[in-house]
C-alpha cells in the first residue's frame, strides 16, 4: 500500500459548494482526486489547520467515542472505485481484535487528519486513477476515468496554469460525454 498525505482542498465550481481534496502519495507525484461537499471540506480543512470547534464537530465526536471505549484507529484504507466515487474502510483495534469499517472516503479522511493516523491506498490502484506532474509542469489524468465535476475542474486548473492543450482535450471529453448523455436522463453525480 502506499501513503497518501493531504495536498489541497480546491472549490470546483465558483458558488463555492462543491470542492475536490487533493490526496497525494507521500514520496511521490501521482496523485487522486475526490469530490466533496461544504460540509466534508470543512470538517478536513479544520483537521488540517488544527481548528478547535467551540462544540465537536461530527469527526470529533467519533474520535473522542472510539478513545472512550479503548477502540484505536491505526490507518485508513481506500479500497476501491466504484462509479467514479472512491470507497474507503477505516482500520480499527482494540487488544489484538481488528476491524475494518466502511465509510465514505471525505469521512474516513477528516477522521484520519485528526487521529493522525496514515491515509493508504493500493499501488494499482493509485497507478489507475492518478493525477501526476510531468517533467514539463503538465498534468496527467485518467480522463475516461473522471466524473465531469472532475474534469471541470482539472480543466479549470488546467486554463489557470495556461496549459491550454491540456485544457482542449478535457473540454472534448466533457463535450462527448454531453453529446453522448443528451436525452437519456442518465445524469449522476459523483460526490462523497
Amino acid at each position: 500500500m502506499v501513503e497518501l498525505v493531504v495536498a489541497d482542498i480546491l472549490s470546483k465550481v465558483s458558488n463555492n459548494r462543491a470542492y475536490v481534496l487533493v490526496l497525494q502519495e507521500r514520496d511521490g507525484l501521482r496523485r487522486i482526486i475526490v469530490a466533496l461537499g461544504v460540509n466534508e471540506a470543512q470538517a478536513i480543512a479544520f483537521a488540517m489547520r488544527s481548528d478547535v470547534a467551540p462544540r465537536p464537530m461530527t469527526h470529533d465526536l467519533f474520535g473522542a467515542l472510539s478513545s472512550a471505549f479503548g477502540i484505536e484507529l491505526e490507518y485508513v484504507h481506500i479500497n476501491k472505485i466504484n462509479d467514479g466515487t472512491f470507497h474507503s474502510v477505516l482500520c480499527y483495534r482494540r487488544g489484538e481484535e481488528r476491524r475494518f469499517i466502511d465509510s465514505r472516503t471525505s469521512d474516513a479522511v477528516a477522521i484520519a487528519l485528526r487521529a493522525k493516523v496514515p491515509v493508504y491506498i493500493d499501488d494499482e490502484l493509485l497507478n489507475r486513477m492518478c493525477i501526476h506532474d510531468e517533467k514539463n509542469g503538465s498534468i496527467s489524468i485518467p480522463i475516461t476515468a473522471a466524473d465531469e465535476d472532475t474534469l471541470r475542474a482539472a480543466m479549470e486548473a488546467a486554463v489557470k496554469k495556461e496549459n491550454y492543450e491540456l485544457a482542449m482535450k478535457l473540454k472534448e471529453e466533457l463535450d462527448s460525454r454531453h453529446c453522448a448523455g443528451e436525452g437519456s436522463g442518465n445524469e449522476t453525480e459523483n460526490r462523497e
